[in-house]
């Protein structure tokens, strides 16, 4: 009888300690830190990266391109800005499967001082894009009161510092 309740109250004071402790896991994802959200400096567009969880997707994390050159990682669950001067820009993704290496998922932004664009990563089949090959990533521009909804539900969200 004794030793059932002493034992019960180690496991009360523990509890009790434990739940004063700060909490010892990440905020966020953990995956990668972000910085807070600034505004747009005068002059530049900003284009928001946006990911959805998806469960039947298990392919990583490809990389986002404009105009050929690489933006930043598509991490499910984040959504990522970056600045751009206005013009005209080719948004792609690393893709995978049959198609792997081709980026398949062309969307053509134009961008204009200070104005937000969103563009989705999505994960599906090929098709959708006019490619056979199977499932794969490709990137579609959404409407911005759509990507604006898609934004605020994501907490990790900001421009991705550097590793």
């Amino acid at each position: 009888m004794i030793v059932g309740k002493h034992k019960f109250m180690a496991l009360a004071l523990l509890g009790f300690c434990v739940s004063l402790l700060p909490s010892c896991a990440p905020s966020g994802s953990g995956i990668q830190a972000y910085a807070p959200v600034a505004a747009v400096a005068p002059g530049m567009a900003r284009v928001w990266f946006l990911r959805t969880r998806d469960p039947q997707e298990q392919f990583g994390d490809p990389i986002i391109f404009a105009n050929g050159h690489e933006i930043g990682r598509s991490v499910p669950g984040i959504a990522f800005y970056h600045d751009f001067p206005p013009g005209t820009y080719a948004f792609t993704v690393q893709s995978y499967g049959l198609t792997a290496g081709q980026p398949i998922g062309r969307d053509r932004v134009q961008l204009l001082p200070g104005a937000d664009t969103y563009l989705e990563i999505l994960w599906g089949g090929s098709w959708l894009e006019g490619v056979p090959g199977g499932a794969t990533f490709f990137v579609r521009t959404l409407p911005p009161e759509v990507g604006q909804a898609y934004q605020r539900a994501y907490t990790d969200r900001g421009p991705p510092r550097p590793l």
